[in-house]
């Protein structure tokens, strides 16, 4: 089947008619590659035309951008309430999330947070094994597939099966007139304008949806009462007024804690519940942005595995907002202690049990709790990746696709148009 290019893809086309088309073979023809020199290829996909070869590069500005728009978001909330209701009028009791990357990532978190607020069950796949794999539910069944293009190919893919399975359809998204949103019966898309290649204002929009989704279908199915929809409610509208300042408060320090850990030959990430979410997002963000190899653990999975790793080169990084895996997460400090590695705790302020046993700390404002840590925590790993990217010499808005072999790369995993 044809795909729809998106924009910067088939202007490209258009500018070379007689071009050679890249092809799984030959994913850069000599135009191209000429085209990619001059551009980068993630500057294509997200439209930008400023190219910055020094701090501040456009990542730190769209990063500093997000608690207006996701104060934006809320503004949603009567569209999200709408989309709610259509879905529990279908008789809809099972939700499905898949995405790629950052937006799996999104996914996993939809999931977790959809299930506690909604009293519907719920999964979460990686979009190209939602296609192969996944197994038809015995509930009516809603697929929640995000992209912040629209374009993303394993995704288009699996909007594709779950309409031929019969299942309705609702795209997350951040591209107007996107392909995945012809393809799906429901669409909310929140444009942000990002620049830089990393999913950052894209990704944080979307975690705002998904929480107005759940609340609001917790609230119009009865599974959360009046006053605690009420209570949830306020505590959401909080959250961008929250971001703002801690990147207000915490920059400086979070730019000594990154010249302070540029040496590391890699980072290990541990979040529980929801901020498993938090921990794969945050590993994914330090390798994006700075090329230092990072892997992530819930708390358990740590200290089962990660012991052998230790060393003064490999630290661990810990998300201990108050909660359920705190004890455990504490844990993981002491022993990162204890192996002489350095470790990063990111808390709330005030924390005065995890904190002192952490060799840097990252305090996010209070009062909040594990449930709404994520957005707070996508934030704070933005710019720790932002920081060792510029201390290490990367530059964090590229996704190292200014570099012709990187682009090559790119384009033999994701063909030509399907980003």
């Amino acid at each position: 089947m044809t795909r729809i290019l998106p924009p910067w893809a088939q202007e490209l086309l258009d500018s070379h008619p007689e071009g050679a088309r890249p092809s799984q073979a030959d994913p850069m023809p000599a135009w191209l590659e000429s085209e990619l020199a001059r551009v980068p290829l993630w500057a294509r996909i997200r439209r930008t035309s400023e190219i910055r070869q020094g701090h501040p590069f456009l990542l730190i500005e769209d990063l500093r951008m997000q608690p207006d728009l996701m104060r934006q978001v809320l503004d949603l909330r009567s569209e999200l309430a709408a989309l709610a209701h259509r879905l529990i009028d279908q008789g809809i009791r099972h939700l499905v999330f898949t995405g790629c990357g950052s937006a799996f990532h999104s996914s996993q978190f939809g999931s977790f947070i959809c299930r506690k607020w909604s009293g519907w069950t719920t999964e979460s796949h990686d979009s190209l094994e939602f296609t192969h794999h996944w197994s038809e539910w015995h509930e009516p069944t809603a697929v929640v597939l995000q992209s912040a293009t629209g374009s993303t190919a394993e995704t288009i893919d699996a909007a594709r099966q779950a309409s031929a399975q019969g299942l309705a359809t609702v795209a997350l998204t951040n591209t107007s007139g996107s392909a995945l949103e012809s393809l799906c019966d429901e669409t909310i898309c929140f444009p942000t304008g990002q620049r830089c290649g990393p999913a950052v204002s894209v990704l944080t929009t979307r975690l705002m949806m998904l929480y107005v989704l759940a609340l609001e279908v917790g609230a119009a199915t009865g599974a959360l009462g009046v006053h605690e929809a009420d209570e949830l409610g306020d505590a959401i509208s909080v959250i961008p007024d929250a971001a703002a300042q801690f990147l207000r408060e915490e920059d400086l320090n979070v730019s000594q804690i990154a010249n302070a850990l540029n040496d590391q030959e890699a980072l290990l990430t541990v979040g529980g519940g929801p901020n498993w979410f938090s921990a794969r997002e945050g590993a994914l963000k330090i390798e994006e942005e700075s090329s230092l190899l990072c892997k992530a653990y819930r708390p358990a999975g740590y200290l089962h595995n990660a012991i052998p790793v230790l060393s003064d080169k490999v630290g661990t990084v810990v998300i201990a907002p108050p909660g359920k895996a705190y004890e455990r997460v504490h844990d993981v400090v002491r022993t990162a202690r204890a192996a002489r590695s350095p470790s990063l705790a990111l808390v709330v302020e005030g924390d005065e049990a995890i904190a002192p046993d952490a060799s840097f700390v990252i305090a996010v404002p209070g009062p909040i709790g594990e449930l709404l840590m994520p957005p707070l925590a996508a934030v704070a790993f933005q710019l720790l990746g932002y920081y060792l990217g510029a201390e290490r010499g990367v530059n964090p808005d590229t996704l190292r696709s200014e570099d012709l072999d990187h682009a090559r790369a790119w384009l033999t995993a994701f063909p030509f148009g399907s980003q």
